[in-house]
């Protein structure tokens, strides 16, 4: 299987249930959303769902010769106890049109479906060492946005990096980086979240 993901689907009348194996990772736990959520997919192109702690950004990206790839960028968090969090971020990309075929046949004939998502294209891989401040963002559905918007505008698009590790920051909801390259270590700086006395009006910054 290489570097790419296997993810398995299986579909009800209302619900879409998803879970990921990779060489290095399987998810901490099934993953559930409602299938109305797809057609909300649909109109606007990008859709938040979640599932316990955890919870998943699905995009719709259109190509040239390929038709259009759903992008699901999954944060899995598990509870670490007392009251703390530790997890993941795993992003897999399948063909829309093979993964909307998929819902209706697991959901007509009751049965398990595996899809091999697409080759890496380069992204680094997100590794979250926070526990405390992770959890605060986790549990406003405004910080989860925001934090999320932030990772796939900074992170997401470092080509050459490996991976991104984010720490706790000692301000509340926010975050220290360490950039990993296959040199070694690369970039550290911090993500940190301004004007949070009006969540609304929040933003985060990075600074290196």
């Amino acid at each position: 299987m290489s570097d790419r993901t296997m993810m398995t689907l299986s579909a009800t009348q209302k619900c879409i249930v998803l879970r990921t194996f990779s060489r290095n990772y399987c998810s901490p736990h099934r993953f559930i959303f409602m299938g109305e959520k797809l057609t909300e997919l649909e109109e606007k192109g990008y859709v938040i769902v979640s599932d316990i702690l955890s919870f998943a950004e699905l995009s719709l990206r259109q190509t040239l010769g390929q038709g259009d790839i759903l992008e699901i960028v999954f944060t899995w968090l598990s509870d670490a106890g007392r009251g703390e969090v530790s997890g993941m971020r795993e992003t897999i990309r399948v063909p829309y049109k093979k993964f909307r075929e998929s819902v209706t046949d697991s959901r007509d004939n009751g049965i398990l479906i595996k899809l091999l998502s697409l080759k890496d294209d380069g992204r680094p891989e997100i590794v979250f060492q926070s526990r405390k401040n992770l959890n605060m963002v986790a549990q406003s559905k405004v910080l989860r946005k925001k934090f999320g918007k932030l990772l796939n505008n900074h992170f997401l698009s470092w080509r050459g990096s490996r991976q991104i590790t984010l720490y706790d920051d000692f301000e509340p909801y926010s975050f220290f980086f360490q950039e990993k390259t296959p040199d070694g270590i690369g970039m550290c700086g911090g993500v940190i979240l301004y004007n949070r006395e009006n969540m609304k009006k929040a933003y985060y910054g990075m600074h290196t």
